[in-house]
């Protein structure tokens, strides 16, 4: 099945409590970054959970382009025009994997993080400097992956923020 084709994530979170997100939205906006996922994820199926997949389709009024967008969802009654409805994980991958692809990406949000996690073989992580208040986190991975690739610190309106490649162990 899917077993073969790396997993991976790509993700920003705050550097001591890895908070992702407010209400729905992201807590920062960082256009080097913001190039930084769409290179990344470009091309390659990516999965993410309803309510982040509409977040999406605020900011951009469009599903993400150039990729295969898969929306898992509980609710049986959800579509969207243009983009893969799912209801599990295994059909996630699944679906996912029949575009063939180099890589299935995880798109979030923290629910669907937790979930994934044990099949992510990969994750290209943004730290910022910054705790703001928030209700959304990405899960302690610490144990299960180790730093492959520090791409050193940079700064964006007051914000000190660092890229790092984690690989499981």
């Amino acid at each position: 099945m899917f077993d073969k084709i790396p997993v991976v994530i790509v993700a920003a979170m705050s550097r001591e409590r890895r908070a992702i997100g407010r209400e729905n939205g992201l807590l920062w906006h960082i256009p080097e970054d913001m190039k930084r996922f769409k290179s990344l994820t470009l091309g390659h199926p990516i999965i993410m959970g309803r309510k982040t997949f509409v977040s999406i389709v605020d900011i951009l009024g469009t599903p993400l382009p150039k990729r295969p967008n898969i929306v898992l969802t509980r609710d049986h009654t959800y579509t969207h025009e243009g983009v893969a409805v799912v209801h599990s994980l295994e059909d996630a991958f699944t679906k996912a994997a029949s575009y063939n692809p180099s890589e299935i990406h995880i798109g979030g949000g923290s629910e669907l993080y937790t979930l994934a996690l044990p099949y992510v073989d990969r994750m290209h992580l943004t730290f910022v400097d910054d705790e703001p208040e928030s209700d959304t986190f990405f899960p302690d991975f610490h144990t299960d992956f180790v730093v492959a690739e520090r791409h050193g610190t940079h700064t964006h309106d007051n914000l000190t923020y660092e890229w790092v490649d984690y690989v499981r162990k």
